[in-house]
């Protein structure tokens, strides 16, 4: 039993390096800048679960951010339980909902991030935003909640069609004048797939204080719009402490801060809108993962 047990815990183990190895090796070879690479070598054989939120709607901040944690059904619950034992590991305790707003002084909040973010880069699980800058966004000027909601839309049905692969996603619940655009989203989204494979199965809008995998796509999601807000507007008033985030995660990345967008990888994209004005704003980068990254203590966020 003893033998069994091992072999079938290498066997995954294997399998998921490979995978990533597959992935990665299809994500250098698309030439479209704009093209997320997410796991599109596997399209038609799997399903995928996604869960999204957003940062960046109030007044005050220039840019917006809607992003995706993406996890092959098939690794889901293998996923969360990770999650959860990096939550044990920081002493954090799963009861409390994870979000970026809470990030100050909490530096196992920060050393979470660090884990978090190379639990992806070291997984089949994928990381996609849009960051919109607001100001050159005619149909943010417009009507801002149906801009938000035809960005959800662009982002999920793109995602679908990279995959070849049915998504179910899960949004965070927010306040809206018109309660159902996540039918909207699905509506539509399926319609920009018509006659190409993938699909959006589903888009449910959630309590995110009961889904996990939601807040940690809302920690992403605050660093990299807080971030590219500081890039926009360098006087924004920001904690040290999630400045201290955003710089752990993007040395993670390889990077010095996370107000770029990426080439096309198996990981981590930002895609900049609108695509003339935000582009290459400032510059276009290649995420090169590493996992040797300290972590920060109490006295870091002090």
């Amino acid at each position: 039993m003893l033998i069994k047990i091992i072999y079938s815990n290498v066997l995954s183990y294997l399998v998921k390096k490979i995978y990533k190895i597959h992935e990665r090796i299809v994500g250098r070879n698309m030439r479209d800048e704009r093209t997320i690479k997410l796991l599109g070598s596997q399209g038609g054989l799997m399903e995928y679960s996604l869960f999204a939120d957003e940062s960046g709607t109030s007044a005050v901040d220039k840019c917006f951010t809607i992003g995706c944690l993406l996890v092959p059904n098939n690794f889901l619950d293998d996923f969360e339980q990770q999650v959860r034992h990096l939550l044990k590991k920081h002493n954090l305790p799963d009861e409390r909902e994870l979000k970026w707003s809470g990030i100050k002084k909490n530096y196992g909040m920060v050393n979470l991030l660090i884990d978090l973010t190379q639990l992806i880069t070291n997984s089949p699980a994928s990381f996609i935003c849009k960051v919109s800058w607001k100001q050159p966004y005619y149909n943010w000027q417009a009507n801002e909640e149906v801009a938000f909601y035809k960005s959800y839309t662009m982002l999920m049905s793109y995602c679908a069609r990279i995959l070849k692969s049915d998504i179910n996603a899960k949004i965070d619940d927010k306040s809206d004048s018109y309660s159902k655009h996540a039918e909207v989203v699905e509506i539509i989204g399926n319609h920009n797939l018509k006659d190409r494979l993938g699909s959006i199965t589903e888009v449910k809008k959630c309590d995110s204080k009961s889904e996990l995998l939601i807040q940690v796509a809302d920690l992403f999601t605050g660093a990299i719009n807080a971030s590219h807000n500081l890039f926009l507007h360098p006087e924004a008033q920001i904690h040290k402490g999630k400045v201290l985030a955003i710089n752990k995660i993007a040395e993670c990345l390889g990077w010095d801060a996370l107000h770029y967008d990426t080439y096309p990888n198996a990981d981590i994209n930002i895609w900049h809108f609108p695509e003339k004005e935000y582009r290459k704003v400032p510059n276009t980068l290649d995420v090169v993962p590493t996992n040797n990254v300290a972590y920060v203590s109490r006295e870091d966020v002090m």
